[in-house]
């Protein structure tokens, strides 16, 4: 297994002692990643050579973007990255179609949670699919076992929850009459029981992320023979604290750190959530 850093900047040498490889967003082309142009893309490149380096260009594609997609396909098909993550299956189309030396990643939020979607996939040509946050160990193990997809998946950070195409916080901020000085919000839900979620807005529209840092240490400790990357996300998380985490995965990989030692020093760090790894949200009728 190898440990895969989400970036949010461009400077990667405090990340390099423990991995090079990375995931980073297309400008305008992605939904909830740090965006570069293209021109930096290759720049990064030439910075860092020996990374493997997977671009994201995981937004709905419509009929004004394909010529630009197009383009922006062929010339990242000409640099050395690792692959491209993608949800719309415009991309799928096109790589096939102009036959381009791309590596793709299914990348559909949610919807990559079981192992026939994942051999389908495998069928098209992908080689690597991203699971959804939404499923369990369980159901992890057993996509591993019966799938060719070169699997990863997302382990410690704020998941994305929702994306809506809707301008959500403007349109708040302009009915309260406020002005909104924030990168991201917070929203809370009404009740006993409520939940706060970080909320951002950009040109593309809106996320919804999870308040509470995502801890999926125990399940990694499980999953990390079983997986081709883990998914280590920086957005929102202080870099000093990010990396002890980075490097607590990577003395565990390296076997100089126990199991049960990297899950205790992690929750000391981060605290007890580990999402729906232990909660099933699917039931069968006995």
């Amino acid at each position: 297994m190898q440990l895969l850093v989400n970036l949010t900047s461009k400077e990667l040498d405090r990340f390099l002692e423990f991995t090079n490889s990375f995931i980073i967003g297309l400008e305008n082309y992605s939904v909830n990643y740090y965006e570069i142009s293209l021109d930096e893309i290759k720049e990064l490149l030439e910075k860092y050579p020996n990374i493997d380096l997977f671009v994201s260009l995981n937004k709905n594609i419509f009929n004004k973007d394909i010529k630009d997609l197009e383009n922006k396909l062929i010339s990242l098909s000409k640099l050395k990255i690792k692959g491209v993550l993608f949800y719309d299956l415009a991309i799928l189309e096109i790589v096939k179609r102009l036959n381009l030396n791309l590596d793709l990643v299914i990348h559909q939020t949610h919807m990559i949670t079981n192992y026939n979607i994942c051999n389908y996939y495998h069928d098209l040509g992908v080689k690597y699919g991203y699971l959804s946050t939404e499923i369990t160990e369980e159901e992890i193990s057993e996509i591993s076992s019966k799938t060719k997809l070169e699997l990863m998946a997302y382990f410690i950070g704020h998941p994305i929850i929702s994306h809506s195409k809707r301008k959500l916080v403007s349109n708040y901020y302009t009915y309260a009459k406020k002005e909104n000085k924030l990168d991201y919000n917070v929203i809370k839900e009404h009740g006993k029981d409520s939940k706060k979620y970080y909320i951002k807005e950009d040109k593309k529209g809106t996320n919804i992320l999870t308040y509470d840092i995502l801890n999926g240490t125990k399940a990694f400790t499980i999953l990390k023979e079983k997986l081709k990357y883990a998914i280590l996300d920086t957005n929102l998380i202080d870099e000093d604290l990010f990396i002890k985490i980075l490097s607590l995965y990577k003395r565990n990989l390296d076997k100089k750190l126990s199991n049960e030692d990297l899950i205790q020093e992690v929750q000391d760090l981060i605290g007890e959530n580990d999402g729906f790894f232990y909660l099933k949200t699917i039931y069968k009728v006995k």
